[in-house]
């Protein structure tokens, strides 16, 4: 493309060759300053800022063209403009005629860190309301923190909150099986002589179940099982089991050692909870069966009432209820004649304000159980004297989702 007389190529021999980045565009390698129109050289940055003004990077030409392109494309909501000789990516208000205010439809993620709340940015700008003006219940810079992402190829408006008692205004209820948080989402109008909306108030909610089962299948190369508890497929709070070596819980298991039968085991559950001055980690019950059936009724129960069960199971709890980690100890076994040991335990969040320590702890809430397992194969090493038993332990890795949905008011 001709670009004018006093344009220089970056390909000419008294330019010697040219370097292109976001930051700077294109400059002539001889001085580093003198800038240059691109022939390849922009093809790793593809942006328009490698061009003269009026002029726009083609990717499939590879070149500096008057064709009018947006870099990078627009999502599917926008078209690429013209504004002051600048590509720009601007709404397609045309998508949203004949919509209104109870168009809004906001996506919540209930993540177990951080909840966000999206919005259909192009939607919120072509009914007259200020996508840049969310914020929460309370005001605070935290609380204002709104920014822009792509989701499915259309620009969202985003607002993040942590799932904690009282951030940004945040309101925390329980019922017998759940905690919930509520938040309300205020967006603006924009500043235009003609109003047509007013502004909306958007209450989301995200619900955390309280109890957890997960399982840890075994027999005894253990190393790590990622849990991860969901409902409604919104979100997680994961739950992490992993086993060790030590009684300092430093040295895993790994899926290819090899734990003798009598040796101990130790076993630590982590829940990545977000509302850490709330709730602890409590394990309920652990048990084991021969195969991944969780109702197997040839069972062997290692903890009861968050304590040891003493049903032949040489176990000792060693933390539980007191943070969110809960950690215990058991002598390795196998069942006669099977490969596979499962260990499967029920734990729960539970509110400090209970008493979330002890055996056979009051509980403050009833859920239904979400199951996760990790398999552990097991390698019959038995020779002749008990000294020489040994079981395989290998760990795999399994995920089960922590339930919790969203609802609007």
């Amino acid at each position: 493309t001709d670009t004018g007389a006093n344009t220089i190529l970056c390909s000419d021999a008294t330019c010697g060759g040219g370097s292109c980045t976001l930051a700077n565009g294109c400059a002539c390698n001889s001085d580093g300053v003198t800038t240059c129109v691109p022939t390849t050289e922009c093809a790793s940055v593809a942006d328009n800022i490698c061009c003269p003004t009026g002029y726009y990077w083609s990717p499939s030409d590879k070149c500096c063209t008057a064709t009018l392109i947006c870099n990078p494309a627009c999502t599917n909501d926008k078209i690429c403009t013209n504004v002051s000789s600048v590509a720009t990516c601007g709404c397609n208000t045309t998508l949203y005629s004949g919509q209104n205010s109870s168009s809004l439809s906001p996506t919540i993620n209930c993540g177990s860190s951080v909840i966000t709340v999206s919005v259909s940015q192009c939607l919120l700008e072509s009914l007259g309301y200020d996508s840049s003006s969310f914020q929460l219940n309370n005001n605070s810079a935290s609380c204002t923190n709104a920014y822009t992402q792509t989701t499915n190829n259309q620009s969202m408006m985003t607002i993040q909150a942590l799932p904690q008692t009282g951030w940004c205004g945040n309101v925390m209820t329980t019922d017998s099986s759940k905690v919930y948080y509520s938040n309300v989402l205020h967006i603006g109008i924009q500043n235009k002589s003609v109003i047509t909306v007013n502004p909306v108030n958007l209450t989301f909610s995200c619900s955390y179940n309280l109890t957890i089962q997960t399982s840890l299948a075994g027999g005894f190369n253990t190393s790590t099982n990622t849990v991860n508890l969901t409902a409604s497929g919104v979100g997680s709070v994961t739950t992490t089991m992993a086993a060790y070596w030590d009684a300092q819980y430093t040295q895993p298991i790994q899926s290819s050692d090899t734990v003798p039968v009598g040796s101990n085991v130790y076993i630590g559950v982590i829940a990545n909870a977000g509302d850490v001055n709330t709730f602890v980690l409590r394990t309920e019950s652990c048990y084991a069966t021969p195969d991944n059936n969780v109702n197997n009724v040839n069972k062997a129960v290692i903890l009861s009432g968050g304590c040891p069960a003493n049903q032949g199971i040489t176990a000792q709890v060693k933390d539980n209820g007191g943070s969110l980690e809960s950690r215990f100890q058991f002598s390795s076994f196998a069942f006669q004649g099977q490969p596979l040991v499962y260990i499967t335990c029920t734990v729960r969040l539970c509110n400090k304000n209970t008493t979330c320590t002890g055996c056979n702890a009051a509980r403050d809430a009833d859920t239904g159980l979400g199951v996760l397992q990790v398999p552990i194969s097991f390698i019959d090493d038995y020779g002749n004297s008990a000294s020489s038993t040994a079981v395989s332990w290998t760990l795999l890795t399994g995920s089960l989702l922590v339930f919790f949905s969203m609802k609007f008011f």
